[in-house]
């Protein structure tokens, strides 16, 4: 494309790739769109009069825009070629209003202040199916701005800012520590942003950042009569902007920038008509990918059942996509810095939620609240059980331990356990029998951590082979996880009995094994319903009304009454019973 230069009225509008920057007029010189200096007040009063003109904001919120508009003059820059995500472009925002103590507009009006300065731009969909996204084409940051040191993922920005044509398959490099871009050591003078953003870098080869996220389904309205005010259009902007808010919150926590959720679920389920109060808010565009759906009639689109479920659907594959990138690998040692980020982030959780929409009916904060009470057990439980992984790692590498392990083991009477367990289990003797043999035998040839994970996830498979296929499968899985537990409980009260001196380590063991029979359990009975497994294991109330076909009347009676002898389980996911925290235990043993 050849670049276009047009003087109106002593400014000028520099073109390239179709994206237009309004320049200040600096008389008859010009300059080049790669070196933009610090805006005049010419180029602001030319971007406010066009949002004065075109949107309709009133003289007396200019002021507070003008901040905004030279944030982004200073910044970004048109360029040919390149492209970058949306919401990278917004997460700067926010920062820099966190930073500045100034009050963020929502995703879709931001979108309106860059189309004040950088007329013309265009948007483009790219990435491949299902986890493609929003991108403004032929912009990028300036090599002098300072966000270039403080992007979410330097290594992605960077290869959007290649020209397409040159683009090569992209492989994360690893940086060594103190070492900046250009090879010189920094250690000196490291700003508290730069640790930050070079521990964040640092801790994003423990996730799995190049997850694909599923699509979504298309809401089942059935024979559901719309009221007046609400149309078909309204469900499909729904469907566009709720898809699109998701893909937001999946690049911010990537990203480990988990403050930044807060503001993204404000700006959604916050967002406000324009109105003479001063807001900063920008009317919504006509076209589907910049608009905002208001909050009234967010609330009377949430209130039908068919969209509430449609939501609720759309969460589970949003947070079990959260969960695999955060936590690709439960067993795998990562930081003790991750693991707490990771912990207080689900701790957050619910409270940024329900300020979020304070305003909403009660059923429909109850149904979002739910999903990510069980999206943020999961974080806790996964957490925990990868603390205890790494705990039992260094008891299964000690050769004096595991001598003693066995000793002990050996002096066990497992006839006693069996008859005991028998009445109450009735499992078949010849399976507790191998299942003994094989424990021995795994424990005496010294095995890894990764091989008892092979060995446990093989007795799921042959213990839960016959029930296949079955609608019987999730009570199947159910019985096993109790079965284990008791024989489990069994073994250990004998070795308490003998005052086993390897009792620690047992009990250390048998608290992991438990805990990952049951993450190798919800993952089964999720593959076997084709659900998520936050969506199988999630909440109570999903379990409480499952067919007769997967919970019977006693399942019912029995879930019923735990829940009565404790109201705080009320809404919350069943795996809340004693799963949370090992930290006290490890310390003990």
């Amino acid at each position: 494309m050849v670049g276009i230069t047009m003087d109106i009225g002593g400014s000028q509008i520099l073109s390239s790739s179709g994206a237009y920057l309004i320049h200040g007029g600096m008389e008859n010189t010009r300059h080049s769109l790669s070196h933009t200096s610090r805006s005049s007040p010419a180029t602001l009063e030319m971007a406010i009069e066009n949002l004065q003109k075109n949107e309709g904001i009133t003289s007396h919120k200019s002021s507070l825009l003008n901040s905004h508009l030279q944030w982004l003059l200073d910044n970004y820059e048109t360029a040919e070629g390149v492209s970058l995500p949306r919401s990278s472009l917004y997460n700067h925002y926010l920062r820099h209003c966190q930073e500045h103590k100034l009050d963020p507009v929502n995703a879709a009006s931001f979108g309106k202040l860059i189309r004040s300065v950088f007329m013309g731009l265009r948007t483009r969909r790219l990435g491949t199916r299902g986890n493609s996204k929003y991108h403004y084409y032929g912009i990028r940051l300036k090599p002098e701005s300072p966000l270039n040191r403080l992007q979410e993922d330097t290594q992605y920005m960077a290869m959007r800012q290649q020209p397409i044509h040159q683009k090569q398959r992209y492989r994360p490099s690893q940086k060594m520590d103190g070492i900046t871009d250009s090879g010189s050591n920094s250690n000196l003078h490291t700003t508290p942003e730069q640790s930050v953003a070079a521990q964040s870098q640092h801790h994003q080869q423990f996730i799995d950042v190049t997850h694909v996220f599923p699509d979504f389904p298309a809401p089942d309205l059935g024979n559901v009569l719309l009221q007046e005010g609400i149309t078909m259009s309204d469900v499909k902007t729904l469907q566009l902007l709720y898809r699109r808010h998701c893909e937001a919150t999946l690049d911010v926590v990537m990203n480990l920038q988990f403050h930044y959720i807060e503001k993204l679920w404000q700006s959604f389920w916050s967002s406000k008509t324009p109105s003479s109060d001063g807001s900063t808010t920008i009317p919504s565009s006509e076209e589907e990918h910049e608009g905002i759906i208001p909050k009234d009639k967010l609330i009377a689109l949430c209130k039908y059942d068919p969209i509430l479920k449609w939501m609720r659907s759309c969460d589970h594959i949003l947070y079990q996509a959260l969960v695999e990138i955060l936590i690709p690998d439960v067993l795998r040692p990562v930081p003790g810095t991750l693991t707490q980020a990771i912990r207080n982030f689900a701790k957050s959780l619910e409270g940024w939620l329900m300020n979020a929409m304070s305003d909403f009916p009660p059923q429909v904060v109850q149904t979002k609240v739910g999903v990510v009470s069980a999206f943020a057990q999961t974080l806790r439980r996964y957490t925990s059980l990868n603390h205890l992984a790494q705990a039992a790692r260094a008891v299964l590498q000690n050769t004096s331990q595991i001598n003693q392990m066995l000793s002990d083991l050996n002096r066990v009477d497992f006839a006693n356990v069996q008859e005991q367990a028998s009445w109450v289990c009735q499992c078949e003797e010849g399976t507790v029998q191998k299942l003994e043999q094989d424990f021995k035998l795994t424990l005496q040839q010294q095995s890894s951590l990764d091989q008892w994970a092979s060995w446990l996830d093989n007795v799921v498979t042959q213990v839960l082979k016959h029930h296949e296929g079955s609608p019987s499968f999730p009570k199947a899985a159910r019985q096993f996880l109790l079965k284990w537990s008791f024989y489990s409980s069994m073994v250990i009260r004998d070795l308490t009995l003998r005052s086993a001196a390897s009792f620690g380590s047992f009990h250390l063991i048998r608290l992991l094994y438990d805990e990952y029979m049951f993450y190798l359990v919800e993952h089964r009975v999720a593959q076997a319903t084709g659900e998520t497994p936050i969506a199988v294991m999630g909440e109570f109330s999903d379990l409480a009304s499952m067919s007769s076909t997967l919970l019977d009347k006693d399942d019912v009676s029995d879930l019923g009454s735990e829940a009565d002898t404790d109201s705080r389980s009320v809404g919350e996911p069943l795996v809340k019973r004693e799963r949370s925290d090992p930290g006290h235990l490890l310390q003990e043993i």
